[in-house]
């Protein structure tokens, strides 16, 4: 892009910042945008894009300098993308760009709209809809919420149904849905265990040794029977994710340049080394895993969709019946966990193969030590007012999610049941991202 003289972005900035999150659309903009709604996405590989590129929207917030001259260098360069597009694939290029700009002007809701547009004619309505919702959320007192909220819907209800893999849909059967019961939806696919119902006292009493605040009040919560992947997801499993989709997860510390490597053509190597193993996948963030998701669900053809299990699941799961504050006692004891003090070969200094430790009365491995694992609830500083249900806790800090489990870095008083995190969703704790991992979890299908 040639230089602009400083007048030019000193005028694109003050439109940027102080007009564009005002403006309202013409009704026969929005018209013209719903008539063009009837299209379908081509093929699978088109719609994991539109899945990929909606998340990369509802998480536009990353690590990286925002200046007024990159935000607004940013914005022309994709009106510049926008006004030249004529055919779909030009029409997604210009959206990626709007979707650079609003990674750094995220306040400027035009940034969206103008991404929601782009990414209609580029026959994306999933990603489109995403795009829309953000604008409303930039812009809550915009002159054309309601048309747009209608659209958004219209976008919704015009995105295809994922569709299975022809060789899962053919072949796989039913999953087993009895306590104790294994199963792996397909060769790509994490292996899982059917985790039974119940009811149990989650968080610690006043008394456990190592009790932290946020781990109160105790309270009762009732968790349907679910599966949860029987180890973390390991390095091999992601990367596969990673050869076929072509995908670069965002690094987990920019000073030290770790990160996934993703170089397509199904070359993939792992934040420092450049052998894959069977530990688990770390150096991601929220958005990282729900592209895997994504595609893990595209692979499965899973009728209940895969997903990070919530903090109640997790603990529920974790403490598999047991009271302790470990399940296997009250005591760390020696080699029951990879920490600072476990008395394992690993401690505080390497991540541990998945498997290497017992696994606890559900059939699972890994639940505490190792590495931390994302759960899906936004952080809150204690239960208060936490659901009962099992189901997420989708208020509080959301930039934060609660991660579980505890590291082979930490002290024993967190490799317990009730120990709880919190980590940056976007990956801005860089001091954390090597440390924390994953596992799925998937709803059973009466």
């Amino acid at each position: 892009m040639f230089l602009r003289p400083w007048w030019f972005w000193f005028a694109v900035t003050l439109l940027t910042v102080h007009l564009l999150p005002f403006a309202a659309f013409a009704a026969e903009d929005l018209e013209s945008l719903v008539g063009a709604i009837s299209r379908t996405l081509p093929n699978s590989e088109a719609e994991f894009n539109a899945m990929t590129q909606a998340i990369d929207a509802a998480h536009h917030l990353r690590a990286l300098p925002s200046t007024s001259a990159a935000a607004a260098d940013a914005v022309a360069k994709a009106q510049d993308l926008a006004k030249a597009a004529q055919t779909p694939q030009e029409s997604l290029t210009a959206a990626t760009a709007f979707g650079e700009a609003a990674r750094l002007a995220p306040w400027v809701a035009e940034v969206q709209f103008q991404r929601g547009k782009l990414l209609v004619k580029g026959a994306q309505p999933l990603a489109a809809g995403y795009a829309f919702s953000l604008y409303l959320r930039a812009a809550p007192q915009a002159k054309d919420k309601r048309e747009v909220a209608t659209l958004i819907a219209a976008l919704r209800d015009a995105a295809p149904s994922s569709q299975p893999d022809e060789a899962v849909k053919t072949s796989r059967a039913a999953p087993p849905s009895r306590p104790g019961d294994t199963f792996q939806d397909c060769p790509q696919c994490p292996p899982m265990v059917v985790i039974p119902g119940g009811t149990f006292t989650m968080g610690s009493p006043a008394t456990e040794a190592g009790r932290f605040d946020s781990e109160g009040p105790q309270h009762t919560v009732s968790v349907r029977s679910l599966a949860l992947g029987r180890y973390p997801v390991t390095q091999k499993e992601f990367a596969t994710f990673l050869a076929e989709t072509a995908y670069q997860p965002d690094p987990c510390d920019r000073r030290m340049d770790k990160s996934w490597r993703s170089l397509g053509h199904g070359l993939v190597y792992p934040p420092g080394t450049a052998d894959l193993h069977d530990q688990p996948a770390v150096c991601l963030n929220v958005r990282d895993i729900e592209a895997y998701l994504v595609w893990l669900n595209r692979k499965a053809g899973a009728t209940a969709l895969y997903r990070l299990p919530t903090e109640a699941e997790w603990e529920y799961a974790a403490r598999a019946g047991t009271t302790t504050s470990r399940w296997w006692g009250e005591a760390v004891g020696v080699n029951n966990a990879n920490c600072h003090g476990c008395g394992s070969k690993w401690d505080d200094s390497l991540i541990a193969p998945v498997g290497s430790f017992a696994p606890n009365p559900f059939e699972l491995y890994d639940v505490l030590g190792n590495v931390w694992q994302w759960t899906a609830d936004c952080w809150n500083e204690s239960y208060a007012g936490a659901p009962l249900n099992g189901q997420a806790w989708t208020g509080g800090d959301c930039n934060k999610r609660v991660i579980r489990g505890g590291s082979w870095s930490n002290l024993p008083v967190f490799i317990r049941a009730a120990a709880r995190g919190k980590a940056d969703a976007a990956g801005h704790d860089f001091d954390l991202f090597s440390y924390v991992g994953f596992r799925v979890a998937k709803d059973l299908v009466p």
